[in-house]
């Protein structure tokens, strides 16, 4: 088959799945994005997260993932909420509202691939969705499928910041994409609205003072480099201020897909977006197992997320 073939046969099949967009980009080493993640790296900017210094050179050559590869594959999967959560409720980021997308996502593109295996035997593949080295931001700009804006979100001119990138690498050539050009401008919303200053100039972020990563990944409770404790922002999983700071995020449609739907809790069919800071502190932890078992919540588990409204 053809580059343009299996390029036509991928784009109906993302289709299919319901993906918002797809684009593709030659399998080159990633060198400028390396070097700026060093950058931050050699700056503390990742703070805990140090599985983010491990593996640089798969990160930056995918060559090194996938013998062979001559294309990676970028999927937009949307998951726009057709409202946001009320204020009055301890906050939680809206990719957050349904369930994990790491395994949705990643079941979608396993099911394009397996497509693509029936009609094309010798192809190989491997898939990823944000659990492994792979820079899909980077990726997906590359492919054309946006750009990194101020905030360091993938901004697509078209579907906005509410999406999650599924990437696929395939030994095979396709229809590549090109570069957008920058939309952010002179604006300065994102960076103005960050709480804690966590946004730098050039597109840089310091994860320390991030409340995103405040109320997941960090494990020191009260953490002096902070400029404000995640408590005083009303955010228990995540953030999304810098997001809906954004001009673009008002592209883009309600996602279609189900799973994104706001879960349900309880035997009366509680919304997770709608649980009261006394409702959090008198759960336990097998109502919690229970419930939120499909849920990006589990990353920070129970105690994290009660800690996180001290």
């Amino acid at each position: 088959m053809t580059p343009e073939g299996i390029d036509a046969l991928i784009k109906e099949l993302s289709a299919q799945e319901g993906f918002a967009d797809y684009g593709a980009a030659i399998a080159s080493p990633l060198e400028k994005d390396i070097a700026r993640l060093r950058e931050s790296i050699r700056d503390g900017f990742n703070g805990d997260m140090e599985y983010m210094a491990r593996n640089i050179e798969l990160r930056e050559n995918p060559a090194l993932l996938l013998e062979g590869v001559k294309s990676v594959l970028c999927f937009l999967a949307p998951y726009k909420p057709s409202e946001r959560q009320s204020g009055i409720y301890p906050r939680i980021a809206s990719y957050a509202y349904g369930e994990d997308y790491h395994k949705i996502v990643r079941d979608k593109l396993y099911s394009i691939c397996t497509t693509l295996k029936s009609r094309i035997p010798d192809v190989k593949y491997r898939v990823f969705c944000d659990s492994a080295p792979v820079m899909e931001r980077a990726w997906a700009a590359k492919a054309g499928l946006g750009f990194i804006g101020k905030n360091t979100f993938l901004i697509s001119k078209r579907h906005g910041l509410h999406t999650i990138i599924g990437v696929i690498l395939l030994n095979k050539e396709v229809i590549y994409g090109s570069s957008v050009k920058e939309g952010c401008g002179s604006c300065r919303r994102c960076l103005e609205s960050c709480p804690t200053s966590a946004l730098l100039e050039e597109r840089r972020l310091d994860a320390r003072r991030c409340i995103s990563y405040q109320t997941i990944e960090s494990r020191v409770d009260g953490s002096e480099e902070a400029n404000s404790a995640p408590s005083d922002c009303g955010w228990v999983f995540g953030c999304d201020i810098c997001l809906e700071a954004c001009p673009w995020s008002s592209k883009g449609e309600p996602s279609e897909w189900k799973e994104f739907s706001v879960l349900q809790h309880g035997e009366n069919g509680g919304r997770i977006t709608e649980i009261t800071k006394e409702m959090w502190f008198t759960m336990d932890q097998e109502y919690f197992d229970r419930w939120f078992s499909k849920s990006p919540l589990k990353r920070a588990d129970l105690i994290k997320i009660k800690n996180n409204m001290l």
